[in-house]
């Protein structure tokens, strides 16, 4: 009896046991849903606070862009500080409902003193059971170019021919007063960009072209490029009938401001010309420049032909507004071409049409070309014109290089010929046609601005030390 007895307390002993690390198992089992549970659920969280950092800061972007900050804006002027401005969305006493009974509510301090403005936006979301997860992060911002991207077209962009595609940049040490470095093979860097914002397929035909560099369309699909047997997008060394597909950027979208001529009214000293039919020297004998140093001239049209020469005086910045509104209001065929030395500069508006054949526009030496940014050519048909009355036609077919860059949001431009194009082309509808190169000047990047602003970096402040920085600022 014993013997069954002590045989029946073990089998007890060890079932009891064995409850007993189910349970344990079962406990920590439990605990470590729960905790995973907590886990996904912050880390779940964590991602809305930094969306709402970025809200902040999408904020803080829109109200510099449009100078607006008080009001309805939701900024505040920072009392003490010049052009330094807090907020706190959606208000200070309401909060963004998200799922869940979770709530969240951003801060924004930006100083907006300096020419590259710089904000801090600081999250916090309150999570049901009392605990709060915070997020900062800060920006610093810049204006936007017209030429962020070489070669950019609001609706389909075309390469006929053998076009190379690639980039240098002309000012590495963002520094105008020292020695400009041209376009040559030591230089050049596979970093070329082209980009449409149709979403239509194929928007981008690449053809047999070679764009060493990247690529961005406005839809979602590799189908929005096309690329011929001999033609590629990528690095270096990219294959035949190749898309890298690190290299394309989808859901593209940009601004295409429109833009106007200066008004005459706007600037100290203009002059109104007649048409320019013949050999022409601007600025002309005895003509002043304005306040900021250029010559400004109104001239119906520019016609030339045969051998004539349109030339700007070495040293001298022209600015030429056309103000014939229809018909081809700038050509040049035959021999004729636009000279440009390379110590001055040209600038031209027009709302008409472009026709520029012959030798073209010369920016420079006859081998040397200027820096891109030494001939601006601006198209300056609105969209609502463009919409009623027709797109403007820009064919530029010269026998040599062109170097320049030509904004005109409302133009289909034509760049026809075996010489290289330097700079950068911003239009509706592009089509690049022969065995010339296009070369991207990436300095333009910063330069040429427009009125809105764009991120020129952003970090997320992760350490103690980089939030009590800036505590002092958010502490409203």
């Amino acid at each position: 009896m014993n013997a069954h007895h002590s045989q029946r307390g073990s089998v007890l002993i060890v079932a009891l046991i064995f409850a007993g690390l189910i349970a344990i198992s079962l406990t920590s089992y439990m605990k470590l849903t729960i905790n995973a549970s907590k886990l996904a659920n912050r880390s779940f969280y964590g991602n809305a606070a930094e969306n709402l950092v970025d809200t902040g800061l999408e904020q803080a972007l829109w109200s510099l862009t449009n100078s607006s900050w008080t009001g309805t804006a939701g900024f505040t002027a920072r009392s003490g500080y010049t052009s330094q401005y807090q907020g706190t969305f959606p208000s200070s006493s309401t909060y963004y409902n998200l799922s869940g009974g979770v709530t969240g509510q951003v801060k924004v301090w930006v100083d907006a003193s300096t020419t590259t403005p710089h904000a801090v936006a600081k999250a916090t979301i309150n999570l049901p059971d009392g605990s709060t997860l915070m997020k900062e992060a800060e920006v610093y911002m810049k204006k936007r170019s017209y030429f962020s991207n070489g070669l950019v077209a609001k609706n389909s962009l075309t390469f006929v021919g053998n076009v190379a595609v690639d980039a240098w940049n002309s000012d590495p040490d963002a520094n105008s007063a020292t020695a400009a470095v041209a376009y040559s093979s030591s230089v050049d860097v596979d970093s070329g960009q082209i980009a449409s914002l149709s979403v239509q397929v194929a928007s981008i035909s690449v053809g047999n072209a070679d764009v060493y560099g990247y690529a961005s369309v406005g839809g979602t699909s590799i189908s929005d490029i096309s690329v011929g047997s001999t033609g590629r997008v990528g690095p270096y060394g990219t294959a035949n009938g190749v898309i890298d597909p690190t290299r394309v950027t989808y859901d593209f979208t940009t601004n295409f401001p429109d833009v106007s001529a200066p008004a005459s009214t706007s600037v100290t000293q203009s002059y109104t010309i007649a048409a320019i039919t013949g050999d022409t020297t601007l600025p002309r004998p005895g003509d002043a420049a304005a306040s900021d140093g250029n010559y400004y001239y109104y001239v119906p049209s520019i016609s030339i032909s045969g051998n004539d020469v349109v030339s700007i005086t070495a040293g001298k910045n022209v600015v030429v507004s056309v103000t014939n509104t229809t018909g081809t209001t700038v050509s040049g065929s035959g021999n004729s071409e636009i000279d440009i030395p390379s110590t001055s500069t040209l600038t031209m508006y027009t709302a008409g049409d472009v026709s520029l054949t012959g030798n073209g526009v010369v920016n420079g030496g006859s081998s040397t070309p200027n820096q891109p940014i030494a001939f601006q050519l601006y198209g300056t048909r609105s969209a609502t014109t463009a919409a009623s009355s027709g797109m403007q036609t820009f064919a530029i077919k010269g026998n040599g290089y062109l170097s320049g860059v030509v904004y005109a949001p409302n133009a289909n431009v034509d760049v026809n010929g075996n010489g290289d194009t330097y700079g950068a082309v911003v239009c509706n509808q592009a089509r690049m046609n022969g065995n010339g190169n296009f070369h991207y000047d990436l300095s333009l990047a910063n330069t040429l601005t427009v009125s809105s602003w764009t991120l020129s970096k952003w970090r997320e402040l992760t350490t103690a030390s980089d939030r009590t920085t800036y505590a002092t600022n958010l502490s409203f």
